[in-house]
């Protein structure tokens, strides 16, 4: 070889290695590594500029596959934590937008919207229940005095009133009148309720509250209960008393508002804040509050604890292959064989993703691996099909046993990585690490 071939071929080993070396720095993560460049065009030159290229797209990529995915945490965050001071009463709340006019931005907007609406109507049922207090306050009052507490009088003013209205003897709780809206609100009819004990609050701590007010004060403005009815069902009420005298006996004048649907709508918007609607699981802050408080009573009393990450094998494929409506239908049927498989006292949370965390209060790593386990098989046996397409489904798993003054998110980091040998070896598998 003689010696300009000599130049060629250490030149060309020299530009291998520098390649070698630049894709090998790229795959660890290293985007804004660059080969020198000489400017001359020439081979050199040019494959340096190449190379320069492909590692500038994948930054650009890398950074604004970031930048969505932040954003979209970000608004989840507002999202989740409007829903909390909504579910809260508070109808002030207002989610934060960035009017990017996707699918996110206009969830943000129809929340809003959904909010404002909500307060308006909590509003307007409120100011109501009041004004129908005042009117009938100031009616009882103004036909009391007219009257001169004739009893006969005062009971046909309670049959008419446009509230649900009893009374009730303060010793005895003994119903001494009931009208036909009060009786209608309790499943049952006058005749059966006067004389009878008076329907009771669900809770036994409120009654005795309630008691302990009425004597303390002799009235109660507004309190928000939950009774039974004759036939047994419950519902929900702003309740209002007062003590008056009448031949004698020391009578409680109960007035009620059914605020039965405002409290269906408050339940609907606190499980939009803790539960994931897509997988059924808790969602990622609910369930590591709940978590925190399983370690901390684990921690408290030496009690053995697992937590396993679950991961569904290929699922970006899915979403490529049979398009993102299937791919949530995917996680929806997950979430639900992983809960099928479940023990009442086990906590399924969405950790993000495809990804979901489980925790198993007072229990052995052997104990936990067979519930994973079970889980895995039950989603190998999902049978779901895209168009007459089957789309198999398996999920692997990393399992860790909690160790002693191990936090929580330490735990966390060791089953991620025990998922990731899950996965490395083959997936459709439960690795345990004690």
């Amino acid at each position: 070889m003689d010696p300009a071939e000599r130049v060629d071929a250490l030149e060309t080993d020299a530009l291998s290695a520098a390649l070698v070396d630049g894709f090998f720095r790229l795959c660890q993560g290293e985007f804004d590594y660059r080969l020198p460049r000489t400017m001359l065009r020439d081979r050199d030159d040019t494959t340096a500029f190449f190379f320069n290229a492909v590692a500038e797209e994948l930054e650009r990529v890398l950074r604004t596959s970031r930048q969505r995915e932040d954003r979209l945490a970000r608004i989840v965050a507002h999202l989740s934590d409007a829903l909390v001071r909504v579910a809260a009463g508070d109808f002030t709340v207002e989610v934060s937008r960035d009017y990017g006019g996707d699918a996110a931005d206009v969830l943000a907007f129809l929340v809003n919207n959904t909010i404002t609406e909500l307060g308006a109507y909590v509003a307007a049922t409120e100011r109501r229940a009041e004004e129908d207090r005042l009117r009938l306050e100031q009616l009882v009052r103004q036909r009391t005095s007219e009257l001169k507490q004739s009893e006969d009088n005062f009971r046909t003013l309670l049959t008419t009133a446009p509230v649900p209205m009893l009374l009730i003897g303060l010793d005895d709780d003994r119903v001494r009148f009931c009208n036909e809206r009060a009786a209608d609100l309790f499943e049952t009819t006058v005749d059966e309720i006067v004389g009878r004990r008076a329907p009771q609050l669900s809770d036994a701590a409120a009654r005795g509250r309630f008691r302990e007010t009425l004597e303390r004060d002799r009235r109660i403005d507004a309190a928000g209960v939950k009774i039974r009815t004759r036939r047994g069902s419950s519902f929900y009420s702003l309740l209002n008393a007062s003590t008056l005298v009448s031949g004698g006996e020391t009578l409680v004048m109960l007035t009620l508002t059914d605020v039965t649907e405002q409290k269906r709508i408050e339940d609907q918007l606190r499980a939009l804040a803790t539960i994931d609607t897509l997988t059924g699981a808790l969602t990622r802050r609910h369930f590591f509050d709940l978590a925190e408080l399983e370690w901390a009573r684990s921690t408290r009393h030496r009690h053995p604890l697992c937590v396993a990450l679950i991961d569904v094998d290929y699922f970006k494929s899915v979403n490529d292959t049979f398009g993102h409506s299937t791919g949530d239908e995917a996680l929806r049927v997950v979430g639900e064989a992983v809960r099928g498989e479940l023990r009442r006292h086990d906590l399924l949370g969405r950790y993000g993703g495809d990804e979901l965390a489980l925790l198993f209060p007072e229990t052995g790593l052997e104990g936990a691996r067979q519930v994973t386990d079970r889980i895995r098989r039950a989603v190998a046996e999902i049978q779901l099909r895209h168009d007459g397409t089957p789309v198999r489904m398996t999920i692997s798993a990393g399992l860790v046993a909690r160790r002693i003054d191990e936090s929580l998110t330490m735990a966390c980091q060791r089953a991620d990585k025990a998922l990731y040998e899950a996965k490395s070896a083959g997936r459709d598998r439960v690795i345990g690490v004690a």
